[in-house]
């Protein structure tokens, strides 16, 4: 197991990616606003205005709990192929060159798929968990830290009060509420391209059926509203839910292929 998640996560593309994810986040948030915070200090209508009024922007729209929320905009959109690229076409790379007959022959095909399962699962999890922390740490270095009501408000709508009472714990929650969506969004994706034979299709497919689930599921179930904590349409019960259907899907699904594999050999 050690040497499978040494081979997924210590990869040399991965540090491209983290690099790719942390770069829209950052560009994200910036046009978001934070570029306003930024030049603040350079704006003549404001420096004409009074000290009093830059530093209102500088605090309200370079607010990092504002640059936190607003820089995973556009990279949400891309989850499903961020989290599948890392490692997932492994399965399918290992059944086509026939390794996966040499590795099952050794420790036998339920702890093979066990296994390139978990390591999937974690690799992708951690690379965007790591780009999470990273895009935190740099923004957290360039804002304001200020958790006074003018500064803060409106940057949530669900549960504001529990963001308002303690900001840092609040969104220290919605990390965690992001990285087991990762782990649960990924045993599905590894379950509905278990039968898939085109590497291509393998990485674009789970994105597509997260569009398709977007426009079929009711709104508290659908993908984009799940990866969302922040915004009133947000469900726990919702959050949840799917993230089960995931779990149960993926794994019904992939054992399903395993059997089809085990029948006919590819």
């Amino acid at each position: 197991m050690k040497s499978e998640l040494k081979r997924a996560v210590f990869k040399k593309s991965n540090l491209l990616l983290i690099f790719m994810i942390v770069s829209l986040m950052l560009i994200n948030t910036y046009y978001s606003g934070w570029k306003t915070a930024l030049s603040a200090g350079r704006s003549q209508d404001l420096l004409e205005l009074g000290n009093d009024m830059v530093e209102y922007y500088e605090k309200y729209f370079g607010n990092v709990f504002r640059v936190w929320k607003d820089g995973y905009y556009t990279v949400q959109a891309l989850t499903p192929l961020f989290l599948v690229a890392p490692y997932i076409t492994t399965m399918l790379t290992e059944k086509n060159n026939h390794f996966r007959y040499f590795c099952t022959s050794r420790k036998g095909n339920r702890k093979y798929v066990t296994q390139k399962l978990m390591a999937i699962v974690l690799s992708g999890t951690l690379i965007f968990a790591l780009s999470e922390l990273l895009f935190a740490g740099l923004t957290y270095l360039k804002t304001a830290h200020d958790t006074e009501l003018e500064y803060i408000q409106d940057i949530v709508s669900y549960r504001a009060d529990c963001f308002i009472s303690n900001p840092f714990r609040y969104f220290g929650m919605i990390y965690i509420l992001h990285v087991v969506y990762y782990l649960c969004f990924l045993i599905f994706a590894v379950g509905i391209t278990s039968f898939i034979k085109n590497r291509i299709a393998v990485v674009i497919v789970p994105f597509i059926v997260t569009s398709l689930l977007d426009m079929g599921l009711p709104t508290e179930l659908q993908p984009y509203v799940v990866m969302r904590p922040y915004y009133f349409s947000f469900s726990l019960k919702g959050y949840i839910i799917l993230n089960l259907l995931y779990v149960l899907v993926g794994i019904a699904v992939l054992i399903i292929s395993e059997i089809s594999y085990a029948r006919k050999g590819n």
